[in-house]
């Protein structure tokens, strides 16, 4: 017999499929289950690699890496060096130079503490997220050194207020600023050295940054340097293409071709129901239609479950929702959910009424 025969209205089939997902014909209880399994795993994963990967960002960052830092003795115009700020990527810049005066704590009579001047952007590099960038600052070896922090630093005839601690750990930065203390001054003058945050990192940040130095200054210290203040992390770090290239990029392919494999898998196991189906009259574009209809039931469900399940995922290992895990998961979703549309469509052609003793004797 052909595979041909009256059409259902939309009203038949959609009761039809309904009944189908009632009973468990359409196993849609299981074959979502799968899906969902599935699904949850890879997009977690994309979302423990994606995570790792922002961390490491933060961490390059945070090591001081992605601060350039330019050295000219005498030679760095504070106002010039301020002003890199308020380019694009440059997250701070701020000038550094040695006081003349050193601080000398009561704690320690005789000896000097290294003491620097700074301005208020150089502040902002080492401490981010303070309100606060005037005053003196101490590092945090010198403040537990000295048994102080926000109370007064008590000196040899006085005693002058701390505004604030900051980190300056030993992790490959430069030793310079690891036991000191910082007082800021205004942008105006000369300084020692000029410190530009850039992130996203610029291939023309060591120029940019180089324009600080004054120009036809001589003081027969050579040529001004460029260079990291961390460079023990690398030279630079592509985080676009560390994303780009990370294990998980291929996971919409392969969820494509999963979804295939169990769109088919989930039409081949009816093959028989399907055949003598179509013997009695029922068309091919009637059945797809219904299969459509039984298999989006399932795929929407797992979809929404395992996106759930994502977020959630990202909320408790970054403490938020990852923008890019998020666009993602949904491309990944649709990816695998257009898999299994065409792994269906490519089981209902493979079935004909004409096979249909054959599928009942494998049967």
């Amino acid at each position: 017999m052909n595979d041909v025969g009256s059409s259902i209205s939309a009203r038949s089939l959609r009761s039809e499929a309904r009944r189908n997902l009632e009973s468990g014909t359409t196993r849609a209880l299981l074959l979502g289950m799968v899906w969902c399994v599935l699904l949850s795993g890879l997009l977690v994963w994309n979302v423990a690699v994606t995570a790792d990967l922002l961390q490491s960002a933060r961490g390059y960052q945070d090591a001081g890496a992605s601060v350039t830092v330019v050295d000219a003795a005498g030679r760095i115009d504070g106002q010039q060096c301020a002003s890199l700020a308020a380019l694009p990527n440059v997250r701070g810049a701020g000038a550094l130079r040695a006081d003349p005066a050193p601080l000398t704590p009561a704690v320690t009579p005789g000896v000097e503490l290294p003491t620097f001047e700074a301005t208020p952007g150089l502040i902002g590099i080492l401490l981010p997220d303070a309100r606060e960038r005037n005053g003196i600052f101490l590092s945090d070896a010198a403040a537990d050194a000295l048994g102080a922090g926000r109370t007064p630093l008590a000196l040899g005839d006085r005693s002058v207020d701390v505004a604030g601690t900051f980190p300056y750990p030993e992790d490959g930065r430069r030793p310079l600023l690891g036991y000191s203390v910082l007082q800021t001054v205004p942008d105006a003058g000369t300084f020692d050295q000029c410190w530009v945050n850039v992130w996203p990192e610029s291939p023309r940040v060591e120029s940019i940054a180089a324009s600080a130095v004054v120009v036809g200054e001589d003081t027969g210290q050579g040529p001004p340097t460029v260079g990291q203040l961390n460079s023990s992390l690398g030279r630079t770090f592509d985080g676009e293409a560390s994303y780009r290239n990370r294990a998980t990029a291929f996971l919409p392919g392969a969820l494509v071709l999963v979804g295939v494999s169990l769109g088919f898998l989930a039409v081949r196991v009816r093959r028989l129901e399907l055949a003598a189906a179509r013997l009695i009259g029922i068309r091919p574009s009637d059945q797809g239609v219904m299969l459509l209809v039984e298999t989006g039931a399932w795929i929407v469900a797992a979809s929404i479950i395992s996106l759930v399940v994502t977020l959630a995922v990202s909320v408790a290992m970054t403490g938020g929702v990852l923008p890019s895990a998020l666009e993602f998961s949904v491309v990944a979703l649709l990816a695998g959910g257009t898999g299994v549309v065409c792994g269906v469509l490519e089981g209902i052609a493979s079935i004909s009424s004409r096979r249909a003793l054959q599928y009942f004797r494998d049967r």
